[in-house]
């Protein structure tokens, strides 16, 4: 039950569009200017502690935790210096009134982004990408073929070193560097590099503590004019806290929780971040919780509000996306996950109070940020479970459960111990990092558009619309003599482009490298400190880049129904199929229906189509995880999509499974909406069959259930049933949605009375209501299980 204060909260939330704020842009700038010529990594250090000194410091009516990376309550910063100011120029009307993500902007701050912009026309990262790629590999990412991580945003996902944080403070990283400031004593290039390097970590710590020492000022002087006792003591609280934290470590789990958010505030404003996650927190958290709580200093009921507190600052932190990322990552996704639960790394059960207090915090709130993830193994206790079971039935869309026995060998494969392995956590969506994720960079690399690739293969390595050869010529399809002919066309399709990703990533990177380094995103994880370098250059323990595919279940359902009815039944003609194809089955829809009906689906447990899909995903698991990238580290592949699926699938044809020209894929690693009829038995057995363990970052899966067929006890039993039965057979991750196809919608007719209504979209949760209609209806065609 929420405390009237946090009512109050949750309206404001509510009721307040997010915001592109200009002061970041306007600091950052004249910082630019201001230190141009000092060694990059103490360049990009002055320029976020100039930020930190000068931005505005808010502390609002009501919260108890403070410090925002902008200057308005549900803020986005912009970041000139990797996005390029033609689109934001051109688009900056339209923010207020697209139907993905849209954003309100002030006149005057409209006015200062279009004059403030003009210094940056052609200097951004995103406006050197199209330089720095070759013709062939930017033509493939503009016909949406497959995307380049790294042009237009940080080069990594980032969980942070939130123990050692905890343990020693910015102080105790300041010492730290000092002394291998002292020890190296430069004298080479490669010691100069590592000298400047700390002396930039050194610079941005002071920047976040002097920026917490402002709140504590703002926070004191509101306190000299208040007049409501309660309001005044709370703001001396918070000025104390502030004066201790990030500077040194903290001493009450009130503290330990602004220290937290004070490490994703300071990743907010170096860098346009997403994913920047909250790791194992009733790990690190637990011995604040369980030492307030021995000296009587704290209830409960008084460290669930805090919590409450906590995860209302999570859903104040945004980033400005395009349009083309505004609809393949719809619905404002930032990706704070918040783990509970799993096990130590002796393998011993986790779980502790505050494990269960993180569940009760996120059912009380329902909001979007953080996203929950509960870890199991076979120690954890039942409790738990259900008590995220019970989450799920109530529709809340929130936990994700996670396997420890597929993710820890997931861990292992990027050369990681055990006892890192079984410290995992989520780096990014779903990917498990080792070591808690401290010692794990990974950056999204890009996806493939894998239907798309078929329709390649049939047209001989040309796009049909256009007659344009995008691909390899991997011979005429009406000649191929077998499905295996088909298959194997198909593969070297897949390894083409996701060596075209490879080339790309590996041009963009070092950019970063040499312009663009991120100071703090590098300090808060193992290995960089340690080594002098940043994330960038391989600085931390274990580097990994994700690989991604889209559409993996209709390019699996379209080889086994070419199979099916050419090759095996010959009923249709490869020719005659093409022509369907390339005319949108326009005059043949018994054609369609014979695809779509008579040869298996993914999703329904049979083992011949569930082995097509395993052997594709397993050939580009293999292909890209033999793979060392520019940081010399590995490439990881991962079966997921997000919303790409929706962009993807736009610019692709008809394809042999059915599905009509410009319609979206499925679902990450889940079926094609609508074909996974056998019931979820079925379908999660199908999603567990893919081989998962050998793909280092995972698999996403989505799940539906009608409410009717889960309701009471028994529905519980169902729920919990399911995932027993995904994660016996090897699956990694799944998420569940608990609605019927009515509510959905009547929420999209009357969006005014739904605006709570939350659903699972990918390794994020978003309000239904506040993604455009593409994303909504993908939602919706997902199969709603009965039971």
């Amino acid at each position: 039950m929420l405390t009237p204060r946090l009512q109050r909260m949750k309206k404001k939330y509510f009721d307040t569009i997010p915001a592109i704020t200009a002061e970041r842009l306007v600091l950052a700038t004249e910082a630019h200017k201001k230190f141009a010529g000092d060694a990059v990594p103490i360049f990009r250090a002055k320029i976020v502690k100039y930020v930190m000194e000068h931005m505005t410091t808010l502390v609002m009516e009501d919260e108890l935790i403070v410090g925002t990376p902008t200057n308005e309550y549900k803020g986005a910063n912009l970041f000139p210096e990797y996005t390029s100011s033609k689109w934001l120029i051109a688009d900056i009307d339209e923010f207020p009134v697209r139907k993905t993500d849209p954003y309100r902007i002030s006149p005057q701050d409209r006015e200062t982004i279009l004059e403030t912009l003009k210094y940056w026309d052609g200097k951004a990262l995103e406006d050197l990408a199209p330089q720095i790629l070759p013709e062939y590999i930017e033509n493939a990412r503009q016909k949406d073929l497959i995307s380049v991580g790294c042009r237009n945003g940080v080069s990594g996902e980032t969980m942070p070193n939130h123990k050692k944080f905890l343990e020693v403070g910015l102080k105790g990283y300041m010492e730290e560097c000092r002394r291998n400031i002292e020890e190296t004593k430069g004298g080479t290039k490669e010691k100069q590099e590592k000298i400047d390097f700390w002396q930039a970590c050194i610079i941005l710590c002071e920047g976040l503590i002097t920026y917490a020492r402002r709140l504590a000022d703002e926070a004191e002087r509101q306190a000299a004019g208040c007049e409501d006792s309660q309001r005044k003591q709370e703001l001396m609280q918070i000025a104390a806290n502030c004066r201790v934290v990030p500077e040194n470590p903290p001493q009450s789990f009130h503290q330990a929780l602004q220290m937290v958010w004070f490490i994703q505030v300071a990743f907010h404003i170096e860098a346009p971040t997403t994913a920047c996650g909250f790791g194992r927190f009733d790990q690190y958290m637990y011995p604040f919780f369980k030492t307030d709580c021995e000296a009587g200093t704290i209830t409960g009921e008084k460290a669930l509000e805090l919590l409450e507190y906590f995860y209302l600052k999570c859903c104040e932190v945004y980033e400005v996306r395009d349009r083309w990322y505004a609809k393949s990552f719809a619905g404002y996704p930032m990706w704070e996950i918040l783990m509970v639960g799993g096990q130590t790394r002796e393998g011993l059960d986790a779980t502790n109070d505050l494990s269960y207090l993180c569940l009760d915090a996120a059912a009380d709130l329902q909001t979007t940020q953080p996203v929950l993830a509960v870890r199991v193994f076979e120690g954890t206790p039942k409790e738990l479970i259900r008590k995220g079971a019970k989450m799920i039935q109530q529709g809340m869309a929130n936990p994700g459960f996670f396997n420890d026995d597929a993710a820890i060998p997931m861990t292992l494969g990027k050369g990681c111990t055990i006892e890192e392995a079984r410290d995992w956590a989520i780096v990014g969506c779903i990917q498990p990092g080792p070591g808690g994720g401290t010692t794990d960079g990974s950056p999204d690399a890009g996806y493939v558009n894998a239907p798309k690739v078929l329709e390649l293969v049939l047209h001989n390595g040309r796009d049909p619309k256009t007659g344009e050869l995008l691909g390899l010529e991997t011979g005429d399809p009406r000649e191929f003599q077998s499905i295996e002919e088909l298959t194997e066309a198909v593969k070297k399709q897949l390894e083409y482009f996701y060596r075209m990703i490879k080339d790309g990533y590996d041009l963009m990177v070092p950019y970063h490298m040499l312009r663009l380094p991120v100071i703090f995103a590098s300090m808060a994880m193992e290995g960089c400190v340690e080594s002098g370098k940043p994330v960038q250059e391989g600085g931390t323990k274990y580097n990994t880049a994700g690989m991604f595919i889209t559409g993996a279940a209709n390019l699996a359902d379209s080889l086994v129904a070419i199979e099916e009815v050419i090759y095996k039944d010959k009923m249709v003609t490869m020719d005659k199929l093409i022509a369907a194809l390339d005319k949108n089955f326009e005059g043949e829809e018994r054609l369609r229906q014979l695809l779509i009906n008579k040869p298996p689906k993914f999703g329904n447990d049979n083992e011949h189509v569930d082995s097509v899909a395993r052997d594709l995903l397993r050939f580009c698991a293999d292909t890209v995880q033999s793979w060392e990238d520019s940081r010399h580290g590995r490439y990881s592949f991962c079966n997921l999509s997000q919303t790409v699926n929706i962009s993807h699938g736009e610019v692709c044809g008809a394809t042999p499974d059915g599905r009509l020209a410009g319609e979206p894929y499925c679902d990450n690693s889940s079926p094609t909406m609508g074909r996974d009829l056998s019931g979820p038995t079925a379908t999660v057995k199908s999603v567990a069959a893919i081989d998962q363990k050998n793909f280092h970052d995972g698999a996403l899966f989505n799940l539906r259930f009608d409410p009717k067929g889960i309701e009471g006890e028994k529905g519980l039993d169902i729920i919990e049933g399911v995932i027993k039965t995904y994660f016996d057979h090897g699956g990694e991750h799944i998420q569940i949605n608990v609605v019927d196809n009515e509510t959905l919608r009547k929420a999209q007719s009357k969006p005014e009375d739904y605006r709570g209504l939350m659903v699972r979209v990918a390794g994020y949760m978003a309000y239904f209501t506040e993604l455009d209609k593409a994303a909504q209806d993908t939602i919706i065609d997902r199969t709603a299980h009965l039971k």
